[in-house]
């Protein structure tokens, strides 16, 4: 699931696919450097100021990421 919502993210046409491919790679935020490498590559370039909020939620410092931050 992962490999395919990267690509999504990373190349759909449709800004709406691409937001919702975030909430998919975010699942794996905390756990695979790629997920997040992901996910700062939208933060960063998205042509979509839509997605490029959405990415900032999930990355670390952003409300999202703090908020299922596994816990110790």
């Amino acid at each position: 699931m992962l490999p395919r919502a990267m690509t999504l993210l990373e190349g759909d046409p449709e800004a709406h696919v691409r937001a919702m491919a975030i909430e998919v790679v975010a699942q794996f935020v905390h756990t695979n450097a790629l997920a997040a490498a992901a996910i700062s590559a939208a933060r960063q370039n998205d042509e979509s100021s839509t997605v490029r909020k959405k990415a900032g939620w999930y990355l670390p410092g952003g409300p999202i990421h703090k908020r299922t931050q596994p816990r110790l």
